[in-house]
């Protein structure tokens, strides 16, 4: 049984590999592809209200035409055991229109490519697989290049409710192979340049690395028992650089993630670890809510 998925393509190459993507999840998933067309602004002061109009109207049809394009273009990517694929084109601001979409549909997952913004023009100007992740009703999955298959993830989990939140997902087998699963927790530690870090006993530190073996690996014994290939791993360090460590480390095709709310001008200023990790690691990232 597969999942719904809302796909969201714009006609670059980041979002053609979105599309080819569809062909490593669940075999069987209802698929919905949808292009925003953002018309542009036409200011033109010398223009009558009519001509503008007319003008505006002309842009819209040849870029609903190009939608149509694109859309024709990346059914062509997609494997053919789909349940059902239902192309849409919308008219809006492309991260609202992909939230209003993947609310009424009620979808398991979104789908799109990154387009490679970095971490401060995200944060300044935004984008909108940026606003996709932080707002979406229903999990996200960031494309950064090609995806042909899923053999490993790596899936970092902070506490009980992130181990709860994986599981159900990976029960849905959202995957059409199942792939080995590391779970890894870092106990946040970093050593201080002052030596405050000697008040903490080393036999403290193997009973809070031995607390998170633990941890990790009934989490991973969940997932044997769904099929998974799992093991639960723990390292100390600051989470956000440990878990990029670790993706750089044993290459997973993607790293997947509970996302951590936060609000206001705190998320602005510090951002999230998942946010961090979307941020600064070469491979596909999704995040589950």
């Amino acid at each position: 049984m597969g999942i719904k998925i809302l796909l969201a393509v714009d006609g670059s190459e980041r979002s053609y590999e979105a599309a080819r993507a569809i062909g490593v999840l669940a075999a069987g998933s209802e698929l919905v592809v949808l292009n925003v067309v953002d018309v542009p602004g036409l200011a033109y002061p010398t223009l009558g209200a009519g001509l503008a109009k007319d003008l505006a109207m002309q842009v819209e049809l040849a870029m609903r035409k190009e939608a149509e394009q694109v859309l024709d273009r990346v059914t062509s990517f997609l494997p053919s055991d789909l349940a059902s694929v239902q192309k849409r084109i919308e008219l809006g601001s492309p991260a609202e229109m992909i939230l209003t979409v993947a609310k009424e549909c009620q979808v398991d997952l979104i789908v799109l490519g990154s387009r490679g913004l970095g971490p401060i023009r995200e944060h300044v100007f935004g984008s909108v697989s940026h606003r996709v992740m932080t707002h979406a009703p229903s999990s996200t999955l960031i494309v950064k290049g090609p995806l042909q298959e899923v053999r490993q993830i790596l899936l970092p989990v902070e506490s009980e409710e992130d181990g709860e939140a994986a599981v159900a997902f990976l029960s849905k087998k959202p995957f059409r192979m199942l792939p080995k699963v590391m779970v890894l927790h870092v106990v946040p530690f970093t050593q201080p340049v002052l030596p405050v870090g000697a008040l903490i006993p080393e036999k403290f530190r193997k009973e809070m690395i031995a607390y998170a073996e633990e941890f990790t690996g009934n989490i991973a014994a969940r997932l044997t028992q769904l099929g998974y290939e799992a093991e639960g791993v723990a390292v100390m360090g600051a989470p956000a650089l440990a878990i990029a460590e670790e993706a750089e480390a044993h290459c997973p095709e993607l790293i997947l993630m509970r996302t951590h709310s936060r609000s206001g001008l705190s998320r602005f200023l510090l951002g999230s670890v998942s946010h961090s990790v979307a941020h600064h690691t070469a491979c596909s990232f999704l995040l589950i809510k």
